[in-house]
Order: C-alpha cells, then sequence, then structure tokens
C-alpha cells in the first residue's frame, strides 16, 4: 500500500520523513507542498492521500482542486484541516476513523506518526500492520538548555533556575517545536535573557484549545506555568506565537487582569540572508500572520529573533539572529524595569512632534491639543510620584518655558540660548556611540551627512538636544528628518538616512540621560518613518538605530489607524488611542445666512408674489456675489433652477461636519459639548440601522436626502426643505438633551419613547427610534466617559503592564466599537480587503467618478490616477481598491467563512456596459507596508485586464499597455521586458522611503515652478512595484508616460473627522500628482474626491469644489475659529496650518481663489483681535500665516490689493522684530 502524505507543515515534514526513513510498509511519500501549487502537478500516484494541513478550511486552490478530483474519482482521502466544517475532507473515512486520525496529528510527535501511518495501512489498506493507540503527549511545559526534569514540574525548574529579585521574563512558543525538538533559537533566546540578569521561564503550548482532544488552552499554561497563588511572576511575556491567540479563545480580559506586557517575537519563515537583504522584511503572508493577527491580542512588537536556514542534508531549520536576541532581551528588561523602578526615581522623555521645525509648530499632532494634553499628563504623573520641578500653571506659561529654552528653531534661538541647552552631547560621546553602529549605518551617515557628528545642530562641537529638564522629566521636541537641512535630498536621496543629530538625539536620551521609557505626544513623529524595512526591522533600520531598547508609548489619534499600525510596527509603539476632536455641523453665519435668507425669500415670493419677484431676485444675486459664487454657480437663463442650486450649496455647507476645538488627553466630552458629539456619531448609520437623523426626517413624513439635496422646496406648512432639514437636526438635538437632562439613563430612554416626535411613530419605526436611543444611553455614553482612560493608561503602560486592544478608525464613520479610547489599536488583516460591503462603496465611487466625468468631458475616461492610502483603506475596509477593481471591470471572490480575498474574476462587458478603465494607483509606502495583498490583487487585475480579447474601444487597458509597448521598443526595449514594463500600474516610494516629498519641497520654499514640484513627486513615486509586493526598480519614464496620460485624478475621503487642509500629506500625494499632470501636458486633468463618509450618500466632488465647501464650511466659520482660539497656542498654530495647507494645494493644483485669500489675510491676520490673541499665545503662528500669504502673493498665486499687502508686510516685519528680540531676551 502506497500513501500520499501532503503537508504545509515544516514539522510534519520532518517527523513523516523520520517514519518513513525505516518503514517498509506501508509505504509512505511526503510532499511538502503550499496552498499555491498545482495539485495536478504535486500529485503523485497512491492508494491513500492524507493532507495534514496548516490553514482555515479548504482556502487555497491545492486544496480545492484535490478535494474536487479525489471526491470525482472516489479515492480514499481525508484533509486533516481546522474550520472545514463545511467542506468535504474526506472519501472512505468512517466519522470514529476521522477522529482516531485527528487524535494522532493533534497529539503529535514521531511516535503517533509512525502509528498513524500504521493504522492507516491496517484500517484502509487491510495490511497486517500492528498500530499503538494515539499517545497524549504534554501538552505544555518548560523548557531549558540546562533543565532535564519533567516538563510539567515548574517547581521543579523554578528551584534551579530562579532567582529571586531578578526581573522575569516569560515566553511561549510553539509546541509543535518541543515536539520536533529543534530548539536553536529557544536556546539562544533563554541565554540572551540570562545574559541581562533576567530569569527566563520559556514555555511550550498550544495557541487554541482543540475540542477533539481535550487539550488545555494556552491560558491554562500561562497560569500554570507564569504565576503564583494567582499572581504573575513575570514581569514581561515574549511571544513567538503567529497568528491571534485571542481567535484561539484566549479571553483578552484575562490578558488584561494578568496586566504582563507581551513582546511580538518573529520567527521569519524566509531564509536568513532573505530576510537580511529584503527591503520589505517580511513578506504578505507573514505581515498578515506574524504582525497583523497579533495585534488582535494587543502586543508590543519587537524584532526578528530567527530564520530559516539550509542545512548540509537539506534540511530546514531556524537559525538565531543573535544581534536580535540581544536586542529583545534588552527591550524586555526595560518593560520589565517599569514594573519595579519606583515612580519618583524614573526618568521619562516627553516628546512633541515639532513639523515644520517652527516655534509655531511644537507639539503638531493632529487635532489634539498637545501642551494642554501634557499638562494634565503631568498632573496624573506628579500624583503618581513622579518627580518633577514644576507644572506650569496654562498651555502658554508651557510654551514659554520651552521656547525659552533651546527648540528647533534656530532662526529665533539665541547663542546664549544654545549654550545653556539642557541637553549636549559632546562630539567625543557621538562619536563613540557611532563607531559601535552597523558599517552600512555608518558609511551612509558619513555619505549623505558628512563625518560625525555632522554639521546640524552642532555648537562649537556640541550637538545640542532640545528641550526642558523638569525633574526627572525631559520635555522635549523631537528633531526635524533632515530634508529641511538640504532639500536637493528631496530630488536625489528620498531614502536619506536621517541626521547626525537625529539618531544622536534618541542616543542622548537613551543611553546619557538614560531615560526609561519615551512618551511621543500625539498623531504623529517622524521615527516610525525613517528608513529600514518595512517590518521585522534590523539593526540596520533607522527606526532601530534611533530608538533601540527604549519603551515607547504613544497617545495617537483613534482615527488615524494606518499611521498608528506603522508607529506599532515599526517604531515598537504601545498604542494609547485618544479621542477625535469636538464636532459640529457647521450651520449658517456670516454672508451665507444671509444668502439662505434671501433664497427662502424668493421661494415664498414665487409661491404667494410673482409679480413682485424681481426685486428679490436682484437680493438672491447681490448675496449671492458677496458669497463669491461667480464662479462656481451660473446664472444661466432659467433662475428658478439657479436659485435651486444656490439653495442646495447652501443646505450642504450648512450640514458638514466641520471640527469646533481640539481634544485634550483624559477629558471626555462633557454637557454641550457631549450632545455635540453625539449627534455627531448618531447621524451616520451603524451597523444597519438607521441613523436617528434619517429616522425623525422619515417620521415628519420626509427622505432625508430629499431634505438635503432639494432645499428649495416646500413643504405643505410653508417651510423650505433647506428649513425642515434644520427642524429636523433640532429635533434630534431636543431628544438628546432630554436625555442629557436625565444623565442619559437607561430608564429616560422609555421617557423619551413618549416625546410627540416619536409617540406616533409605527411598530417598526418605534423598534428603530428605542434602539437608537438605548444605544445612546447604554453604550455610546458610558464608552464616551471612559476617555480619561487616555491619561490613566498611560500612567499603566509607564508601569509595564499590559493595554488593552481594540479596533480603530473614524468614531463617527466607523461606530463606537472603536470606543472608549485609552487603548492599544490594531488595523485590519489586509487579506481581507475589500470586503464585500467594501466592494458595493467602491462601485458607488466608481460609477460616480464615470458619470462625472462624462457630465464634464462628454466621454468616458480612459485613465484614472488613484491615490492609495493604508489609514483610509482600513477605515473603510478597502473602498479605494474596489473602486479600482470595479472601473478595470473585474470583482473579488472571497472565502468563506473568512471572508479573505482569495480570487478575482472578470466582469464580462456585457455586465460592465462599458469600457475598462485603465487605472494608475500611486501607493503610499505605508500602504506597501500594511496592505502587501493588495499590492498582489492590483497587479492580478491589470494583467487579467491586459490580456482579455477585447477592442481598444472596450479596454482601454489593454489598448494603452499596447501603445506603451510599442513606444519602449521604439526605444530599443526588448519585447518581453517592454511589455512588463508596460504593464505596471502600481507606482511608489522606493524600499524604505516613505511620503511624496511635496510637502518638504513647498516648506523649503526651494523651486520655482510646476517642474520642479513634478521632478520630487517623481522621485519619490516613481518607484514600479509588482505582484509581489516588491520594487521592480525606478521607472521615471513609464512613471511619467502614466502621469502624463491620465484623464482624472482621485482620492477619496471616508471620514469628515479629517480632510484636505487637516495635514500638508493630502496635498504631497493627491496634489503632487496633479501637478506632475499639468507640469507634463501643460493643462489641469479632472481632478475628484470621494466622500463616502455617509455610506447612505457617496458623493463626488471636484478638489476645486471640495477645498471651497472647506473653505466656507469651516475655515472662514466663526464656530471653527472660536473653537480653535479656545486652545490657545495649539489652535494658533493649527490655525497657521490650515492656511498653509491651503496655499500649498493652491501651489499644485490651483484652488484657491484671490477671495479666499483676501479672506484668510482678513479673518486670520488682520484682524486687530486676531493680532492680539495670537501675539500673546503664538506670536510664531502670526509670523508663519504672514509669511505663507506674502509668499503666495510673490509666487503669482493671489494679486492682492495693494493696501492689503503694505499691512501684511508691515505686521510681518514688526513680528520678526519682536521674535528676535524675544530670543535675545531683550523683551
Amino acid at each position: 500500500m502506497r500513501i500520499a502524505v501532503y503537508t504545509n507543515i515544516l514539522r510534519v515534514t520532518v517527523l513523516a520523513r523520520r517514519c518513513t526513513a525505516y518503514m517498509e510498509d506501508p509505504e509512505v511519500c511526503v510532499c511538502p507542498v503550499s496552498g499555491m501549487d498545482d495539485w495536478n502537478a504535486m500529485r503523485v500516484d497512491a492508494d491513500l492521500h492524507i493532507f495534514l494541513w496548516m490553514g482555515t478550511g479548504l482556502d487555497n486552490d491545492f486544496l480545492k482542486k484535490a478535494s474536487r478530483n479525489l471526491q470525482r474519482t472516489r479515492t480514499p482521502h481525508l484533509i486533516v484541516v481546522d474550520n472545514a466544517d463545511h467542506d468535504k475532507v474526506t472519501y472512505g473515512f468512517s466519522e470514529e476513523q476521522i477522529q482516531t486520525a485527528w487524535a494522532y496529528f493533534r497529539y503529535d510527535g514521531e511516535e503517533n506518526m509512525r502509528n498513524l501511518f500504521l493504522w492507516l495501512g491496517r484500517e484502509i489498506g487491510g495490511l497486517a500492520c500492528t498500530a499503538e493507540p494515539p499517545r497524549p503527549l504534554a501538552w505544555n511545559g518548560v523548557y531549558h538548555p540546562d533543565w532535564t526534569g519533567d516538563p510539567e514540574d515548574i517547581a521543579g525548574y523554578l528551584a534551579s533556575h530562579y532567582e529571586e529579585g531578578h526581573p522575569t521574563v516569560g515566553m511561549i512558543f510553539y509546541r509543535s517545536e518541543w515536539i520536533t525538538g529543534d530548539f536553536t533559537y529557544h536556546t539562544a533566546l533563554v541565554r540572551a535573557i540570562e545574559a541581562e540578569g533576567m530569569n527566563a521561564v520559556a514555555v511550550f503550548s498550544n495557541s487554541y484549545r482543540d475540542e477533539r482532544v481535550e487539550s488545555p488552552t494556552l491560558m491554562d499554561a500561562i497560569r500554570k506555568y507564569f504565576c503564583r497563588d494567582g499572581e504573575p511572576f513575570v514581569d514581561v511575556i515574549i511571544s513567538t506565537m503567529k497568528f491571534s491567540i485571542k481567535a484561539g479563545g484566549t479571553r483578552l480580559e484575562d490578558l488584561y487582569e494578568l496586566g504582563v506586557p507581551i513582546l511580538e517575537a518573529y520567527t521569519v519563515l524566509a531564509q536568513k540572508e532573505e530576510w537580511e537583504r529584503s527591503p520589505a522584511g517580511l513578506d504578505p503572508m507573514e505581515v498578515s500572520m506574524s504582525v497583523a493577527m497579533p495585534e488582535f491580542d494587543g502586543v508590543i512588537h519587537a524584532v526578528p529573533i530567527a530564520a530559516k536556514v539550509r542545512d548540509e542534508s537539506g534540511e530546514v531549520g531556524y537559525a538565531a539572529l543573535d544581534e536580535r536576541m540581544e536586542r529583545i532581551a534588552c527591550k524586555a528588561r526595560k518593560w520589565a524595569a517599569l514594573r519595579h523602578k519606583p515612580n519618583a526615581e524614573k526618568k521619562i522623555a516627553i516628546v512633541f512632534h515639532n513639523y515644520p521645525p517652527t516655534n509655531a509648530n511644537i507639539g503638531s499632532a493632529a487635532g489634539l491639543d498637545s501642551p494642554e494634553s501634557v499638562l494634565r499628563l503631568l498632573t496624573a504623573m506628579r500624583t503618581a510620584g513622579y518627580l518633577m520641578d514644576e507644572i506650569p500653571e496654562s498651555s502658554k506659561a508651557f510654551m514659554k518655558l520651552l521656547t525659552d529654552h533651546a527648540t528647533n528653531d534656530r532662526r529665533f534661538m539665541s547663542a546664549a540660548q544654545a549654550k545653556s541647552a539642557d541637553g549636549q552631547l559632546t562630539a567625543e560621546q557621538y562619536r563613540a556611540f557611532f563607531t559601535e553602529l552597523p558599517a552600512q549605518v555608518r558609511s551612509q551617515l558619513i555619505k549623505d551627512w558628512g563625518d560625525a557628528p555632522g554639521d546640524v545642530f552642532n555648537y562649537d562641537g556640541k550637538l545640542l538636544i532640545p528641550g526642558t529638564l523638569n525633574g526627572n522629566l525631559f520635555i522635549t521636541v523631537q528633531p526635524p528628518r533632515g530634508f529641511g537641512e538640504d532639500p536637493g535630498k528631496l530630488l536625489h536621496s528620498p531614502d536619506a538616512a536621517p541626521t547626525h543629530h537625529y539618531i544622536g538625539y534618541y542616543h542622548w536620551l537613551r543611553d546619557i540621560w538614560k531615560a526609561d521609557a519615551v512618551i511621543h505626544v500625539g498623531t504623529h513623529g517622524s521615527l516610525e518613518w525613517l528608513p529600514g524595512k518595512s517590518t521585522g526591522l534590523s539593526d540596520t533600520c533607522y527606526p532601530d538605530v534611533s530608538l533601540g531598547d527604549l519603551p515607547d508609548i504613544y497617545p495617537y489619534w483613534i482615527t488615524i489607524v494606518g499611521e498608528g499600525i506603522q508607529a506599532k510596527r515599526r517604531g515598537a509603539a504601545c498604542l494609547i488611542s485618544h479621542l477625535s476632536p469636538p464636532m459640529q455641523l457647521a450651520g449658517g453665519f456670516e454672508e451665507l445666512e444671509e444668502l439662505e435668507q434671501a433664497l427662502d425669500e424668493y421661494v415664498h415670493f414665487r409661491a404667494t408674489q410673482p409679480d413682485n419677484i424681481e426685486a428679490v431676485q436682484d437680493i438672491v444675486r447681490e448675496k449671492a456675489a458677496a458669497c463669491h459664487f461667480e464662479d462656481e454657480i451660473d446664472e444661466g437663463d432659467d433662475f428658478d433652477d439657479y436659485t435651486a442650486r444656490l439653495h442646495n450649496y447652501v443646505t450642504d455647507i450648512k450640514n458638514m461636519q466641520i471640527r469646533t476645538g481640539l481634544h485634550i488627553l483624559g477629558r471626555a466630552p462633557e454637557g454641550e459639548g457631549l450632545i455635540d458629539f453625539l449627534c455627531a456619531l448618531v447621524r451616520m448609520e451603524h451597523g444597519g440601522e438607521k441613523s436617528l437623523v434619517r429616522l425623525l426626517a422619515a417620521q415628519a413624513g420626509y427622505d432625508y436626502e430629499e431634505l438635503l439635496t432639494h432645499s428649495e422646496r416646500m413643504t405643505a406648512d410653508g417651510m423650505t426643505y433647506g428649513r425642515k432639514l434644520d427642524a429636523v437636526e433640532a429635533e434630534m438635538r431636543a431628544l438628546i438633551s432630554f436625555l442629557a437632562e436625565h444623565d442619559y439613563a437607561p430608564e429616560a430612554v422609555e421617557q423619551a419613547m413618549t416625546l410627540p416626535c416619536i409617540a406616533a411613530a409605527s411598530a417598526e419605526a418605534h423598534a428603530s427610534f428605542s434602539y437608537a436611543l438605548h444605544e445612546i444611553a447604554e453604550d455610546m455614553v458610558p464608552r464616551l466617559r471612559r476617555t480619561e482612560g487616555e491619561i490613566t493608561e498611560t500612567l499603566r503602560a509607564l508601569t509595564g503592564r499590559y493595554i488593552e486592544p481594540s479596533p480603530a478608525g473614524a468614531p463617527t464613520t466607523n461606530g463606537v466599537d472603536v470606543l472608549p479610547t485609552g487603548r492599544n489599536f490594531y488595523g485590519l488583516d489586509p487579506r481581507c480587503m475589500p470586503t464585500a460591503a467594501a466592494w458595493e462603496y467602491g462601485k458607488q465611487l466608481g460609477d460616480a467618478l464615470i458619470e462625472q466625468y462624462i457630465s464634464d468631458e462628454g466621454r468616458y475616461p480612459e485613465a484614472v490616477g488613484i491615490v492609495f492610502w493604508a489609514g483610509s483603506n482600513m477605515r473603510s475596509h478597502g473602498q479605494c481598491i474596489a473602486e479600482l477593481f470595479y472601473l478595470m471591470g473585474v470583482r473579488p471572490i472571497w472565502l468563506r467563512p473568512s471572508q479573505r480575498v482569495c480570487g478575482l474574476e472578470i466582469i464580462p462587458i456585457a455586465e460592465l456596459q462599458r469600457p475598462r478603465i485603465d487605472v494608475t494607483a500611486r501607493i503610499s509606502g505605508l500602504f506597501r507596508d500594511a496592505v502587501p495583498n493588495a499590492v498582489r490583487w492590483v497587479d492580478e487585475a491589470v494583467r487579467m485586464v491586459r490580456d482579455l480579447d477585447e477592442s481598444d474601444e472596450e479596454n482601454y487597458v489593454r489598448k494603452h499597455v499596447l501603445a506603451d509597448t510599442a513606444w519602449l521598443e521604439e526605444q530599443g526595449e526588448a519585447r518581453e521586458s517592454a511589455w512588463e514594463r508596460a504593464s505596471v500600474r502600481i507606482f511608489g516610494d522606493p524600499p524604505g522611503a516613505y511620503g511624496a516629498g511635496i510637502g518638504d519641497l513647498l516648506e523649503s520654499k526651494a523651486w520655482e515652478t510646476l517642474d520642479d514640484l513634478a521632478a520630487v513627486y517623481t522621485r519619490f513615486s516613481g518607484t514600479a512595484y509588482g505582484g509581489d509586493g516588491f520594487a521592480r526598480g525606478y521607472d521615471p519614464e513609464v512613471f511619467q508616460r502614466r502621469m502624463a496620460g491620465l484623464d482624472v485624478t482621485v482620492k477619496n475621503e471616508d471620514t469628515r473627522e479629517t480632510h484636505m487642509f487637516s495635514s500638508d500629506d493630502y496635498n504631497a500625494y493627491h496634489g503632487g500628482m496633479i501637478a506632475t499632470v499639468r507640469a507634463l501636458t501643460g493643462k489641469a486633468p479632472r481632478s475628484y474626491t470621494g466622500d463616502s463618509s455617509d455610506r447612505q450618500r457617496i458623493v463626488l466632488r471636484s478638489v476645486a469644489e471640495e477645498a471651497a465647501r472647506l473653505f466656507r464650511g469651516e475655515a472662514m466659520n466663526p464656530k471653527f475659529i472660536e473653537g480653535m482660539k479656545e486652545h490657545g497656542y495649539k489652535g494658533a498654530s493649527d490655525l497657521a496650518n490650515y492656511l498653509a495647507h491651503s496655499y500649498q494645494w493652491d501651489a499644485t493644483s490651483g484652488v484657491m481663489k484671490d477671495w479666499m485669500y483676501e479672506g484668510y489675510a482678513r479673518k486670520y491676520v488682520l484682524d486687530a483681535g486676531m493680532q492680539e490673541w495670537m501675539q500673546d499665545v503664538n506670536p510664531w503662528a502670526l509670523h508663519r500665516m504672514a509669511e505663507t500669504l506674502l509668499e503666495a502673493q510673490q509666487r503669482g498665486l493671489w494679486s492682492a490689493s495693494k493696501e492689503t499687502l503694505e499691512e501684511l508686510r508691515s505686521l510681518y516685519l514688526s513680528i520678526e522684530g519682536d521674535l528676535e528680540e524675544r530670543a535675545e531676551g531683550t523683551v
């Protein structure tokens, strides 16, 4: 009898081959395979086919084809794989035989493997074999290279290998590795831990409980080996387990109660040499199972500690990565120290981000009042016993304290400040550190920045470390990345090393000042974006070089999920999520309010006094002109149509969500602010339930979308639809206010259900109202009231405790599951993108784009450029990826029940009913790192569509690939390579690099024309990526040809909590693409932004329309301005950034009009009250605003009036003089 054994498990291969080496009958043929292999190619002739598989059901083509073939031919077989209850996995086996086979497999070990084969020979082959029954081996136990006792005897082990008073590190690894008996990396890790003076308790276990064989849980093993009398005696756990232990049944509540941080160490599946040279570090499969999935458990990412090697006999095993072993042991020691060291003795570095690196932007955290947040944190830290000299009485005093010391802003730093800086790193200290760095790092630093210690922040032979000592705290600003020092590197070296000063700064914090931990304040800094591997960092990766072994605690905006994940994976951060800033509807104000009144009057006159309507028409024209609608909404021949479009625009502006302030760490919304936040949450549909505002509109007899998009219509009681929508909003607020009056007590919901707006509802509507109100009282409010966890959990992390994990996303669009904040958030398994729901949103976005382009140009777009960000795709579960698929005419195939994307299929032209649109994706570096699976599927989609036998009129992808291939061949390229280059549709940063370069270039002012912007954008964006997720090389010619052929550019937004003026990244990626097309072609492409923040109403607008909408609704809105003014220094800083981002968009995309610049000048800079406030709280921000406006005028982007220009120049010179005097200490 011949048995074929197919397995994707290395251990099974090793054990099975050991068995077969001395087995004659049955004959066993061992076939190592993967899910990517072809069944027909791998199948061997056998009487019985056994599959011993790691995976979830028949989740790959190999198993699917094998199952179909063997079922069809009725060949005896058994597929032993988890979660295959609904799959056909056997023929010729009884249920009892299946259970026995499972027992042999799960009990594991060489003896059980041999008896499995003998048993199969007897049971299935009728051989006269003697097989022992399945024999259980230890399910868990302790390992040490010097321990020869019973692995389950923890008391005996501790008696010989545990020293009281020493920190203790627990390690968990797979039972299967213990069974195989190769302890290469386990031994090395134990030795590294002990070399750091710590106890090591290395424990093997299964990661989940197998009900079939009643194995114990991982938590059972943790309690048995890591606890005494119910309390943990280990200080840190290092896990080498892949996937999620939560998915295996470990309860997060148990991990939180245990309270021990978990450091995730990677055992790399690739060959050691492959990992060392790989710019990605880990491949897409490993990113999913070793990085993304363990994040669900609340791990802190550490480093790779082992990789595969092949011995002389060809067997593959693990080799220890010795230097990385030392790194993780040091990390573990420092996390352990946080548990034991008294708070009064701990040194903590609190790092404010500072981009651009000026005094106007200290604490440049998106959506966060960082100075006020740190003051609250300092107060809590002092209560917890941390030693500090003082806590400034206000954020104004705090910023004065910081700016009176050395900062990054050398324009306004005096020689005295530099000389007396609290932090100074001597050249000798830096050189001593420098000589210990890897040779590759040293040579790149010298190449990029000269001999150590370099010139940047070098004052008389000392590297200045900006910041302020405050007891045992060092409050500091993160140093500049370096592009500002040498803007030429933007064009020539996007992957340039950080400066000597940058890594010297972290060296000083860690090794000279000896910080116990660092807190990076808010979203986000530059550390996690430094060059190096994407994941699985080595000692030549600059985040690792800089941070070293320091514990990194990182309060982070819950909405900005992608960038937070980057901080986890490349900055080893323990994230502490924080809430979004306050939000309200824009409402009516000033000229817009006057216009709406005139429009309402017009509607009433038209209905009641049509003969007297001309006078009202003139008022409408006058008010519309005051709002500067002349270039956007043309009057045309039909005044009714004109007023309808004006009316709808005003209603849209009034009902857009805007920010009305900043969040303060640990401060829960309360009073009217809580009502505002709840209104923002319940406006959107979550979990399939209708939003409260839509329920109320329906109860009043109206469709919400009709009210929003037909403001000019009249209700039966003589109210315009726009005003009726105001009434519905007021009703919703009154309903929530009623609950607020009763402190949101659940019993108040029943009282609210009797209010007139609900009482007459149908049974179905009544149930929906009840659900919505109970959700507010019992779910939303309790979660929001736990916002103080942002502070308390930061303090918990500082004591070396485990922080609970949570999902992430925008609360207003992703729902309250992301709340409460104060947790260590995670992203999404990249294999699930796009989800089925995101596919539907992507189709709507694609249809909207095509319809809008046809409306604008009268034809289909042939080529679209789309910006892919990881964060927005994580929040929306892949809607942008789905849009690309849909435009090309392919759809995803999902594997049930995991919902992972497992393939693509062509949508026939007859079904599509339009041409296939060619789409080029500019992926961010973070997208490349975090969503490598999507890169594969995009490349696959291009190839599938390219190879279709369709005409140029039907298939623009194929049309362009053929044209580009011919163009490349004309230049001497060989046919095959020309075909491959012409087929690339994924472009991004060079390996190890991030960003688009445009923001840094615009800040540096080192540019003259669009050509300069296009050159830098091309350098950062022109690297071609293939289906394996790896770079194929820098290909500027093909990239620019793709850009020059674009009809449309698009970037989608899935939330209103952040937008194109919130950060310079939006303009860098999308604006940079627009600028590149303009530079190459001499004309602007159609450029759109998709808005899916309300999943029930997906909207597409041009970039110019979106800019004008934000300018009118938010930038000029008193609610926004006054809200920012409540936050002093940081509010002024954010207003200056808002103006700078608007100008930068104008530089790339021409979105600003003269009247918009005038509005900024009038409201932000020249207003006397505003000037007085800014001079008091942040004069540097006022200086930046005046400088930005003057630059816009000098570059010809703004035709400012002579009077305005003179005022700005006078103000600018006056502030500059004041700031210089302040720096010198003369004021």
